[in-house]
């Protein structure tokens, strides 16, 4: 009897299921609104979304194992990457994200130059993502003056090796990501404007040799660009394409 009443109370919910059916986790497509991507598997800037906004190399670059494929090894004092064409238009007012990965071992007091859009060393119109190992995270300064920013964007990390790290700028609300999880969100209830004529660079903050800031010594590997801020979910879907446990840990010494 018992079976039998179980098996009529499963026929009464199966339209149920067909009216409600499983949620599958969703899919996510990370080529929409994807303005540059830099995979560097060829060792070289290439922009592989074919959208003009190919990097240039400068010092003597070098190229070994990435997190994915291929990785570019900048040396810390003379290296650095700038990126000429499209990529430059879409940091203003409006929505974007930069998801990167690094690997680092080099301890240094002196703050290191990563992603950057800034004209001079001051707070003015500028975007400068910079490693800081003596404070143990990454900063993120994303200013229109100096008193008109995302104020603590400040992102720590879990000592050196591959971490990825994602900036986000939705409206008037900014993110920061290490390893696909959230650090910090900050706002500016009237957004703020990073709108300049310096070209994206990496590497290359024009604070380096001064502002106590130097060139990056490590490897750089998949630079993306965005011109819409990807969400929560989606940052974490991304950087899960390649966890950095997953990563060979032994290529830079």
């Amino acid at each position: 009897m018992r079976q039998t009443y179980s098996y009529a109370a499963l026929l009464l919910l199966l339209p149920l299921f067909a009216m409600f059916p499983i949620q599958e986790h969703p899919s996510y497509n990370f080529d929409d609104d994807l303005v540059a991507y830099y995979s560097f598997n060829q060792c070289d800037a290439q922009d592989d979304t074919n959208n003009g906004s190919d990097g240039q190399l400068y010092g003597s670059v070098g190229c070994r194992c990435g997190i994915e494929g291929e990785g570019l090894v900048l040396d810390g004092a003379q290296d650095y990457i700038e990126f000429s064409g499209r990529v430059n238009h879409y940091f203003n007012t409006t929505d974007f994200t930069v998801s990167f990965y690094i690997k680092t071992n080099e301890y240094s007091v002196f703050r290191q130059s990563l992603l950057s859009k800034r004209e001079l060393c001051d707070e003015y119109n500028m975007l400068d993502i910079l490693l800081d190992r003596s404070q143990g995270g990454i900063e993120a300064d994303v200013h229109e003056t100096p008193t008109k920013d995302y104020p603590d964007l400040f992102a720590y990390l879990n000592g050196g090796g591959w971490v990825h790290f994602a900036l986000v700028r939705r409206g008037t609300v900014a993110y920061t990501y290490i390893n696909g999880v959230k650090q910090k969100r900050s706002m500016r209830c009237s957004g703020v404007d990073i709108g300049n004529l310096a070209l994206l660079s990496f590497g290359n903050s024009p604070c380096v040799g001064r502002g106590g800031a130097r060139r990056f010594k490590g490897v750089l590997d998949e630079l993306r660009v965005y011109s819409r801020a990807l969400s929560e979910e989606e940052v974490a879907a991304l950087y899960a394409r390649f966890p950095v446990d997953r990563a060979e840990n032994d290529c830079l010494s």
